[in-house]
């Protein structure tokens, strides 16, 4: 769940995640490093503003309605359409994308910790699961997880059996839509978030 250095792709599909790079971390073997906040870090223009909750749920479903394979170190286009914008294709970087937040030290978006409220970057607050609304997210931080990698997932309205959950997963070989129980397939350590620039 770590950012790499970018180069500008000549064709969307250079950044079109076919394996499932960064495995190695998800399954435990190793840990990725994670990235802090530099002292200078600041949103990049047109990113970190006020996004409504429809526009959210709207930028998430670019990707799963092209569902783009899990990968932590490979990169594809938003709804941006724009090759100089990429965004992670593991879970925290298609929360990031969703969110449209980018900072200049994490310009493919931030991670399982950063998009924590104790991450640094202080864009989410804690909420109450009777507060989730379409386009909060539910997050485990690295530090809770047993295999030392977190995991967070896109909120979009309860139904039959749990939530809508619209989620970048490394189990599920990409982008996915699904119903999961709360707060997320029963695991503990999963809390719920929200984006302090999401309006309604």
């Amino acid at each position: 769940m770590t950012d790499h250095a970018l180069t500008t792709p000549s064709r969307r599909s250079l950044f079109r995640g076919v394996g499932i790079a960064g495995a190695a971390a998800v399954t435990g073997v190793a840990v990725p490093t994670l990235l802090t906040p530099s002292a200078s870090a600041a949103p990049v223009p047109g990113y970190n503003e006020e996004i409504t909750r429809d526009r959210v749920i709207e930028r998430a479903m670019f990707w799963v309605d092209d569902p783009r394979a899990y990968s932590m170190e490979n990169f594809d286009i938003g709804p941006e359409e724009d090759s100089d914008i990429l965004w992670r294709m593991d879970c925290s970087g298609f929360v990031s994308m969703a969110v449209a937040a980018r900072f200049d030290d994490n310009p493919t978006g931030l991670t399982t910790e950063t998009l924590h409220p104790d991450g640094g970057y202080e864009i989410s607050h804690s909420i109450s699961k009777d507060d989730l609304l379409p386009g909060d997210f539910i997050l485990q931080k690295n530090a809770d997880s047993e295999s030392g990698v977190g995991h967070v997932v896109l909120f979009n309205g309860w139904v039959d059996g749990g939530y809508n959950v619209l989620e970048q997963s490394y189990g599920a070989g990409g982008t996915t839509s699904r119903t999961a129980s709360y707060p997320y397939d029963d695991l503990a350590h999963y809390h719920p978030f929200r984006y302090d620039l999401i309006v309604d």
